[in-house]
């Protein structure tokens, strides 16, 4: 039931996109992967990947039993379908050109789409329905950013071409680590630290409530002994 929920025209929108972006670079690959166009491809699958929280109906699905947490972890795996995209291209290229670095690019496109998934969950803690819109477009221009304008000499570039490939690997491998516990830490229920404190509320009422004025149990209260109640 949480999948039908997903908003699918985008996210086999954009894997789609990305297949056919990938299989043109597998096609144009005899002389290296065209690596600038493969990252384009990835754009477009990350955009799949952040539509996949997206839930129109949250003020109605959060009033069920079934916990945030339990509805995110069955969302994201949707994330399976860009990343078997991407997957896919890459050992396709490999077998069309075995210069191709594939360990790094699969580390490199699980983190990306990590990554989104964990800023469109972020956004969803906020209280944003469906925040697959803005992720995708503001995750797609950095990444577009970044691809135009080449990281400074002696810095650890995010999408390698031709070297740092050790450094690149490391640092996304950091990233996709952390986007997942910013995944778990922002699918935590809200009802229940509320209906922690409404009961702690509720607990130190009752409990002054028995008290008299001066914060001692009234006179005419006495505890009995053998059952360990108070008796009035």
């Amino acid at each position: 039931m949480t999948l039908r929920g997903i908003n699918w025209a985008a996210v086999l929108g954009g894997s789609a996109f990305g297949a056919a972006i990938l299989a043109g670079c597998v096609a144009y690959a005899e002389d290296g992967p065209p690596l600038l166009y493969v990252r384009i491809a990835l754009v477009a699958l990350a955009a799949a990947a952040a539509f996949v929280l997206d839930e129109p109906a949250a003020a109605v699905v959060d009033a069920v039993p079934v916990t945030r947490r339990s509805r995110t972890a069955v969302r994201a795996t949707a994330v399976v379908l860009p990343l078997a995209v991407w997957t896919a291209g890459i050992l396709a290229l490999d077998r069309r050109n075995s210069v191709t670095t594939v360990g790094a690019l699969l580390l490199e496109g699980a983190g990306v789409l990590t990554v989104a998934v964990a800023l469109s969950a972020i956004l969803r803690m906020t209280g944003r329905a469906e925040p697959g819109e803005i992720v995708a477009s503001v995750l797609g221009a950095s990444i577009l950013g970044m691809l135009i304008f080449n990281p400074s000499p002696g810095s650890v570039p995010l999408f390698p071409v031709g070297d740092s490939w050790a450094a690149s690997t490391a640092l996304w491998a950091f990233l996709a680590a952390a986007a997942v516990m910013l995944v778990m830490a922002a699918s935590q229920d809200p009802y229940r630290h509320r209906g922690r404190r409404r009961i702690e509320r509720r607990r130190r009422t009752h409990q002054s409530s028995r008290r008299g004025p001066w914060g001692t149990q009234p006179a005419d209260c006495v505890q009995d002994r053998s059952t360990g109640r108070d008796e009035i």
